[in-house]
């Protein structure tokens, strides 16, 4: 999926050289962009696989990855990052850690930081425990459920928007 409008609509927020962190940072792919852009960024992934994999395919990324499943602390000091950006991961975390983990981030920023993050608010075919069929695991909220996440960690809204999926898949947002 192209976040590419949604990652420059953020990095318009940072200044030069800002320290980001990147949960689920997957195959390396956003991550190595922010940095070949001048940021200095953590690629953060719970999968030992995927930074394997994603220190494979950009190997500027080694050194700056760290495995961690979420919920969990994020080991680095208070106020490490000016910014945090999370593309569609909070979604496939269960709904009682979700507190847990906006309020790691909100630890781990600066006062003032920025968080920026992407998830359904909506999505057919989940079955009663919110898997679907491939047997991942969707918390989808509605837009106020998920502000309530973030301003409940001390976050505030600077810009928000729902849209259809990006890849058109019916039935999601």
């Amino acid at each position: 999926i192209d976040f590419s409008a949604v990652v420059d609509a953020f990095l318009s927020y940072l200044a030069p050289g800002a320290r980001v962190l990147e949960l689920g940072a997957g195959s390396g792919l956003d991550a190595a962009a922010l940095l070949a852009r001048g940021f200095d960024v953590m690629a953060l992934d719970g999968s030992r696989g995927m930074l394997a994999e994603a220190a494979r395919l950009h190997p500027q990324l080694r050194g700056r990855q760290i495995l961690l499943p979420l919920p969990g602390r994020i080991p680095v000091e208070e106020g490490h990052f000016d910014a945090a950006m999370a593309w569609a991961v909070l979604m496939h975390l269960r709904p009682e850690v979700l507190d847990e983990v906006f309020r790691e981030l909100a630890r781990v920023l600066l006062p003032g930081g920025i968080f920026a993050y992407s998830v359904n608010t909506a999505r057919s075919g989940l079955d009663a425990e919110g898997s679907d069929e491939r047997g991942r695991h969707f918390t989808c909220l509605d837009v106020e459920g998920w502000e309530a996440l973030h301003r409940g960690a001390g976050f505030s809204t600077i810009d928000c928007g729902e849209s259809d999926d990006l890849t058109g898949r019916p039935g999601i947002r």
